[in-house]
């Protein structure tokens, strides 16, 4: 985790403040509301999060996670999303990403732990996510 300091806070501040203005005016250009580009860009992260997850051979079997699937950490940012940020580009940013992370276990052999061994788990814990997902 990620702990942020009232400096780091305000560096965070700063930094989002500039890149918005930065994709503002490219975007602009290509009319294109700003808040689609925070969201395209977000997904585009998870794209290439998920890419160098399975090409960087980074195996959650050996960390002994192997509960946690890709949905779960798309449903974990929604939820961040819905309870800790107000309507922001951070807002858009991180909906892009969950979503991206939810559209590939979709797109996987075995989406959400089917017929592994941790399958029960996993699914309570997906089942225990998408709740919090609905009602925060």
């Amino acid at each position: 985790m990620i702990a942020l300091s009232a400096v780091g806070t305000s560096n965070f501040y700063f930094v989002t403040y500039k890149m918005h203005f930065a994709m503002k005016l490219f975007f602009n250009r290509l009319e294109l509301a700003p808040s689609f580009c925070w969201f395209f860009l977000g997904v585009l992260v998870g794209v290439a999060l998920d890419f160098l997850w399975w090409k960087t051979g980074i195996s959650k079997y050996e960390e002994k996670i192997e509960v946690f699937e890709h949905y779960h950490w798309g449903l974990a940012l929604l939820i961040f999303m819905k309870t800790l940020l107000k309507f922001n580009e951070a807002f858009l940013f991180l909906a892009g990403t969950g979503i991206a992370f939810i559209i590939a276990e979709i797109t996987q052999d075995h989406p959400f732990a089917l017929k592994s061994d941790h399958q029960l788990a996993s699914g309570m814990i997906g089942i225990a996510l998408l709740i919090l997902v609905v009602f925060t």
